[in-house]
């Protein structure tokens, strides 16, 4: 493949482990980072910081080691009971995403055709589950359609929204808002450590088909390009527009205010955003349930329908409370998990 194409492939792979529906939709970047006003900038910028910083360190440790399984690229020493841990609590932070997902779109579908929220979830989770089937290569393949058409789309409408209200806001906190995390700096950091520890075993098998270095480091900045582009328009225009905060899929919201087209279309695109996430999760659960037991390989039809019961089952928890549960658990812990990150690297010689 071509570094060129590599480097943006990989980008649009990284952009889409975070582009899930809690983002796309400004309700997980309204909680993290809007409600604290102008110091919700300063933890974006940070954020994109740590994900390019931590993104980068990821894939070059695969590229160093070979190895793409979470469990030993987080704990460098060969400890069973470690390894068996983290190993758990990916499969919690994959599962949880791959829920959430579940509930956004059973959410979606009840806001937009008025269908019951139960059924639209249980067809996606069966869905999302049977495609898994495709691996990292069908995984990269949606995410290079669906993530240009989601920045184009999200910038779009924010650029439209905010030439609507004659680009009048008020960038302040939010009295009536309930932050996951109560200063603007660790929310920063748990929302990272939450999206990159749930992101390792979706990227580590892409990275050990990447070559040259310069690849890794182009593709990180062209995914956090991105990722900033979409959060500031969502940023900003929830800061314009504070009702739409209050409804379980803002951005959606503020869409439908510009037109039943544009309406129609971020559905769209949010439906995509929710599918290529809970499909990187479901392709990732079955890559470490085939590393750890080999058997999966030659059943997967018992996969695919163990893992749709169970995520449609979890999905009628509702997506909001979903968020704010999940979340910040996955944070804390996640944070533990980059830091075994960190050091595994420093174990390693220094290399150019």
């Amino acid at each position: 493949m071509h570094s060129k194409e590599s480097a943006l492939r990989l980008g649009f792979t990284f952009a889409g482990c975070y582009l899930g529906a809690g983002y796309v939709s400004g309700q997980e970047l309204w909680q993290f980072f809007g409600c604290f006003g102008r110091q919700g900038i300063e933890g974006l910028l940070l954020a994109v910081a740590l994900s390019f910083f931590f993104g980068v360190l990821l894939l070059r440790l695969v590229q160093r080691t070979g190895c793409d399984q979470t469990d030993a690229l987080i704990v460098h020493r060969p400890s069973a009971f470690l390894r068996g841990a983290v190993g758990l609590l990916q499969l919690f932070f994959l599962f949880g995403i791959f829920v959430i997902m579940a509930a956004g779109v059973g959410a979606l579908f009840a806001q937009i055709f008025g269908v019951s929220a139960l059924w639209g979830s249980a067809v996606f989770c069966l869905i999302a589950s049977l495609l898994s089937l495709l691996g990292p290569a069908g995984m990269m393949n949606v995410f290079s359609v669906v993530v240009p058409l989601l920045v184009i789309c999200s910038v779009a409408v924010s650029v439209l929204t905010l030439h609507r209200t004659g680009w009048q806001f008020v960038i302040q906190p939010d009295p009536t808002a309930q932050p996951l995390l109560r200063h603007w700096a660790v929310s920063a950091c748990s929302f990272v450590a939450f999206n990159l520890f749930s992101s390792i075993g979706i990227l580590a098998p892409v990275g050990r088909e990447l070559q040259a270095p310069s690849t890794i480091w182009k593709g990180m900045a062209l995914g956090c390009l991105m990722l900033f582009s979409i959060a500031l328009g969502i940023f900003l225009t929830m800061q314009a527009s504070p009702a739409a905060a209050k409804t379980p899929l803002p951005m959606l919201a503020v869409a439908e205010a510009l037109g039943a087209g544009w309406y129609a279309i971020y559905a769209l695109l949010l439906f995509g955003a929710m599918f290529g996430t809970a499909l990187s999760c479901a392709v990732a659960l079955r890559h470490y349930c085939i590393g750890r037991f080999p058997g999966t390989a030659a059943h997967p039809g018992r996969f695919v329908l163990l893992l749709a019961a169970l995520s449609w089952g979890g999905s009628l928890f509702g997506f909001g409370k979903l968020i704010g549960t999940v979340y910040p658990i996955c944070g804390v812990l996640g944070a533990l998990a980059l830091l075994g990150l960190l050091h595994h690297r420093l174990t390693l010689p220094y290399q150019k």
